[in-house]
């Protein structure tokens, strides 16, 4: 699949209550420990109940987060008429299939990154969202950060000159071999869980979409890629290098180096409820940037209310999400031949090493 310019925008139902009543699929730890205590903050979002295939762990889930219904199918709970929107935190093979099946029961949807297994799934849920009339999307919750903002602002507005190279790392230690993450039918892999990150950062910084990406993996005794490795080449002599592991240190950093200066900050994609800095350096000087503490996930969830409602245009565009998985596919296509370079799109004009 190629690289999409723009996909139209589904012009959702008119909202008319004064709440949006939200249901859960799965009982898994970031809807317990982050999304639904990100819901419970905000104003006009209500957590109204919770779905598990096993009826009496949802029973026990929704008592102990305060959730009014529970049900032992996630049919059941798409199938009730007072539920308004639909958070998916399943294993990311299942993202597609129940994202689809909700937006097909009329509600909205808020999916897990990665959006879907692949660019060709992204598309179905986005005509799906398109048809039903109803709003769909992925909960990069990284995104609504304040740091997010005013670092593309620090890139985009020119302060580190002309741009030539991003890198960023996002790692951990995997010990749990029952963990979905390592399950390739589940759609386990580092890349899918910690690289999508680097990917959508990196295409985002930049402002546009790679001409040709490369990687290396290893999967040891696993169906999974454990760690990658992987390079994006944006032409115009801009060169994009990440590193995601399931078996090394727990990590997260980026660094950001134009021709004038350098950008560094840790923690690139879940500050969490901590304070965090940045830094810039140019010549000697070095100038620190202090971000305050602040829940990205009640940030997310509250411009999702205010674009069901109306009130706003979504931040984000759905063609994003399709392409941040075609990109991926590609790394994956890469990965799987020992590295091979794959062309994303043609072009016959030189910059710089870059022509196909």
């Amino acid at each position: 699949m190629t690289i999409l310019s723009s996909i139209s925008e589904s012009k959702t139902i008119p909202f008319n209550k004064d709440n949006l009543n939200w249901g859960v699929l799965g009982t898994a730890r970031i809807a317990a420990k982050a999304v639904i205590p990100a819901l419970k903050a905000s104003r006009r979002n209500v957590v109204t109940a919770i779905a598990s295939r096993d009826l009496t762990r949802a029973q026990q889930f929704a008592q102990t987060n305060g959730i009014q219904k529970a049900y032992g199918s996630y049919e059941e709970l798409i199938r009730d008429p007072e539920i308004d929107a639909v958070y998916i935190p399943l294993p990311n093979s299942e993202h597609a299939p129940w994202a689809i099946k909700a937006m097909e029961a009329g509600k909205h949807v808020l999916v897990e990154k990665p959006f879907a297994l692949n660019a060709d799934a992204a598309q179905l849920m986005v005509a799906t969202s398109l048809e039903h009339s109803v709003l769909l999307m992925e909960a990069f919750m990284y995104r609504y950060h304040s740091r997010f903002e005013e670092v593309m602002d620090i890139v985009q507005g020119g302060s580190l000159g002309q741009l030539r190279f991003i890198q960023s790392t996002f790692s951990f230690q995997l010990t749990n071999p029952n963990d979905y993450r390592l399950s390739a039918p589940l759609g386990g892999g580092a890349l899918y869980d910690l690289g999508c990150y680097c990917v959508n950062f990196q295409r985002l910084l930049v402002g546009r979409e790679p001409r040709r990406v490369q990687a290396l993996s290893y999967m040891g005794s696993t169906n999974v890629d454990l760690q990658m490795s992987g390079t994006l080449d944006f032409g115009e002599q801009v060169f994009t290098h990440f590193d995601v592991a399931f078996n090394a240190a727990p990590q997260q950093y980026t660094r950001i180096i134009g021709t004038e200066g350098v950008l560094s900050f840790e923690k690139s994609f879940n500050p969490g409820n901590e304070a965090s800095e940045a830094y810039l350096h140019k010549g000697s000087e070095t100038k620190r940037f202090k971000f305050k503490r602040e829940d990205a996930y009640q940030k997310m969830v509250e411009h999702f209310y205010n674009v069901v409602a109306s009130k706003e245009a979504p931040r984000f565009p759905l063609s994003d999400a399709v392409n941040n998985l075609v990109v991926m596919d590609a790394l994956f296509q890469s990965a799987a031949s020992g590295g091979n370079i794959i062309s994303l799109i043609a072009t016959n004009q030189s910059d710089g090493g870059t022509r196909e």
